[in-house]
């Protein structure tokens, strides 16, 4: 895996961007950015799909065609490309990472070019008075979450003997990584690194991060680790340096929980395409509509999956 480049697009690169084969978008009526990138992802693709997951049946659907995920190398046949362009403002992350686990099963050098935008908001529409709005709760973002329903095939069982090391992305969704280690799957991590995104897009969007999960700071065998929130490659060496450390050590498997950033997210899938073994924890929120608003700057991430 090689990280090309990581840049924010001017207007007139806005503009400009074209040239894939096919573009992969999510819904586009969630807010203002989500209406933008999906549009953006469209423009720049001769052929663009919409793709959503099913936790329950464990199915992805691409442009209303179903495939199971132990049966994603057929996608790359069915949705042929040399070029792919995926929409991380729009996409979730088992859509993310089952998008690129069926390309990414291409022998090597067929294996196609492979993009993402991210939009970033103006800002994250807040909770009214009316609401019970507890310290870090600031914003209305998801309406609850699903049952944590594991993502195939990044969801190796745990047995006896298995000492695991969590890292877990965070944002500002508190209680998220607290269920986690409330579940029965609990009892196997012996070390939680948690990991907040600094530099943030804006300043004080930290903070709310901080504010969050602040119980999570004074838990034991807890470590904080953090990494710019726009930044996939430094998602993806952390866990690659989390995962080194796991071998012979008080650990001996690696689970990653991506409920950061989407950027923390992409270089989390990215990761987990080149290391199958490693067990995802994911609690599917159902985003609620408006849950920002406003459109500021466009994120292009490149990489090339031959390397």
């Amino acid at each position: 895996m090689q990280f090309i480049s990581q840049d924010v697009l001017t207007e007139q690169e806005i503009t400009s961007l074209q040239g894939f084969d096919i573009a992969f978008h999510g819904q586009p009526d969630i807010d203002d950015r989500s209406e933008f990138s999906a549009t953006l992802s469209q423009k720049a693709a001769r052929a663009a799909h919409l793709v959503s997951y099913n936790s329950d049946t464990f199915t992805l659907t691409v442009g209303g065609k179903n495939f199971k995920t132990d049966s994603l190398v057929d996608l790359p046949a069915e949705f042929r490309a040399s070029s792919i362009l995926i929409d991380a403002t729009t996409m979730e992350f088992p859509e993310i990472v089952l998008i690129l686990t069926a390309y990414y099963s291409r022998p090597r050098g067929s294996k196609p070019r492979c993009a993402f935008i991210y939009t970033e908001p103006l800002g994250y529409t807040k909770k009214t008075k009316e609401e019970a709005v507890s310290l870090g709760a600031t914003f209305n973002l998801s309406s609850g979450f699903k049952a944590r329903n594991p993502i195939p095939p990044y969801a190796m069982m745990f047995r006896t003997g298995n000492r695991v090391r969590l890292v877990a992305f965070l944002g500002f969704e508190g209680g998220r990584l607290s269920q986690i280690l409330n579940d029965e799957d609990g009892q196997y991590y012996e070390q939680v690194t948690i990991v907040f995104g600094m530099p943030p897009f804006q300043a004080t969007w930290d903070l709310h991060a901080l504010m969050a999960n602040h119980r999570l700071l004074q838990r034991d065998m807890t470590s904080v680790r953090y990494c710019s929130a726009n930044n996939p490659r430094a998602a993806y060496e952390l866990l690659r340096q989390a995962h080194h450390a796991t071998g012979g050590g008080a650990t001996n498997r690696l689970a990653v929980a991506p409920f950061g950033t989407k950027p923390m997210a992409v270089g989390t899938a990215l990761y987990c395409v080149e290391n199958p073994s490693l067990h995802v924890v994911y609690d599917h929120p159902m985003r609620v509509k408006g849950r920002s608003h406003g459109v500021n700057c466009t994120h292009l991430y490149e990489v090339d999956l031959n390397s």
